[in-house]
C-alpha cells in the first residue's frame, strides 16, 4: 500500500517544477514585458520618459523676464523725451472732451521753458530755426494741456527792446469777408500730453524775420473762421535787436498779463551776415 503513495507524492513533486516552468514562460511571452528585435512599436506603452507628468507635479510657469516694464513703450501722448511736440498734440487720440481752459495750474517750479534760435544772429530777411524745450523739473509725471482749434496754432511776434511791435501789419485789421464772418467757429479742443519726470518735449518752428501787411480779400475768402483775418510777409526787418515771443497753444497755466509761460521769448539780432 505504500507504493502508490510514493508514486503519487514523486508524480507531485515533477509538476511542480513544470508549473513554475510554465508561469515565467506567460511572463516572458506577455506583450507588456517584451521589446521586439526590429524595433517596431507592437503597441505596448510609452517610455517612462514620454509620459507627461501629472498636474499636479508640473514645473511652475516661467515667471516675466527682467526689465520688462522698462522695455514698455510709452503710450502715444506721453513720453520722456518727445522729439515733436506740435506732431503729438495734433493727434485725435490726445484730445481731452472734459478740460476747460479756465482750470489753471501754477507750473512756475516744475516746467523749464527754453527758447533757442539756430543762430542768434540772422540777417534781414532770412528764414531761422527755433526751438522750444519744456523740461519737467518736478518729482513726478507733468500734463500740459494745448488748445486745438481745429489744429494747433503756433505764431511769432516781434517787438524792440523797448516793447513796441515790429512786425504787425500797418493799419488796423479790416473786416472778413461774410461767407468768412458768418461761418461759426467750430468749438475748440484740448489736447493733453504727459511729460515724464525730468523729460522734455521739443517744438521745431521757423521764423522768417520779416513785417507783414493784411492780405488781400481775395486771400481772405480762405482764412478760417476764428482766426482773425491773415496777413502776409511785407518786406525785411530792419537790423537792431529784438525780443522774438512764441505764442503756443499752452493752456491751463497760470501767468503774468505778459504771458510769460504761453508766450516763450528769446532776444536776437537782426544784422547782415559777415
Amino acid at each position: 500500500m505504500r507504493a502508490p503513495v510514493a508514486a503519487s507524492f514523486a508524480l507531485l513533486v515533477l509538476v511542480l517544477p513544470i508549473a513554475a516552468c510554465g508561469g515565467a514562460k506567460k511572463d516572458a511571452d506577455n506583450p507588456e514585458n517584451s521589446e521586439r528585435a526590429d524595433g517596431v512599436d507592437d503597441g505596448g506603452p510609452a517610455p517612462a520618459a514620454d509620459v507627461p507628468a501629472p498636474a499636479d507635479s508640473a514645473a511652475p510657469a516661467a515667471s516675466a523676464a527682467p526689465g520688462d516694464d522698462a522695455t514698455k513703450k510709452s503710450g502715444p501722448c506721453s513720453g520722456f523725451e518727445i522729439a515733436d511736440l506740435a506732431s503729438m498734440i495734433s493727434q485725435s487720440e490726445c484730445e481731452v472732451p472734459d478740460a476747460k481752459e479756465t482750470d489753471q495750474k501754477d507750473l512756475s517750479k516744475i516746467l523749464e521753458i527754453k527758447v533757442v534760435p539756430d543762430s542768434p544772429r540772422i540777417a534781414p530777411g532770412a528764414t531761422s530755426t527755433i526751438t522750444v524745450t519744456y523740461k519737467n523739473k518736478g518729482p513726478k509725471e507733468l500734463a500740459l494741456d494745448f488748445t486745438v482749434d481745429p489744429e494747433p496754432r503756433f505764431d511769432f511776434e516781434v517787438y524792440t527792446l523797448k516793447g513796441n511791435r515790429a512786425d504787425k501789419p500797418k493799419g488796423n485789421e479790416p473786416a472778413l469777408p461774410p461767407e468768412v464772418a458768418n461761418t461759426p467757429v467750430p468749438d475748440a479742443k484740448i489736447a493733453r500730453i504727459k511729460l515724464a519726470q525730468q523729460g522734455t518735449a521739443k517744438l521745431t518752428l521757423h521764423w522768417t524775420a520779416v513785417d507783414y501787411k493784411w492780405a488781400s480779400k481775395d486771400k481772405a475768402r480762405g482764412a478760417l473762421p476764428g482766426h482773425g483775418y491773415p496777413k502776409e510777409p511785407n518786406k525785411p526787418l530792419k537790423k537792431g535787436s529784438y525780443i522774438l515771443r512764441v505764442i503756443t497753444p499752452l493752456t491751463g497755466v497760470f501767468e503774468g498779463v505778459d504771458h510769460e509761460v504761453s508766450q516763450p521769448r528769446v532776444q536776437i539780432t537782426i544784422a547782415p551776415m559777415p
